[in-house]
């Protein structure tokens, strides 16, 4: 994490984003862990949305 005017991190999740195997995001991470590779954390909203695939609201 380097703090600044904006935060700035990197990070990998070893067994991807998602815990259901059918999802492309199960494993999406794996690669990068073995090589020691960090992704980009999106942390600012505008960040976020840039990145979005889809969301979910509950009771809409």
């Amino acid at each position: 994490v380097e703090f600044g005017p904006r935060i700035k991190a990197v990070a990998v999740s070893a067994g991807g984003e998602s815990g259901d195997p059918a999802s492309p995001h199960f494993a999406d991470q794996a690669l990068l862990y073995t090589q020691g590779k960090l992704r980009e954390v999106f942390f600012y909203p505008e960040d976020v949305a840039r990145h979005t695939q889809r969301t979910y609201r509950p009771g809409q």
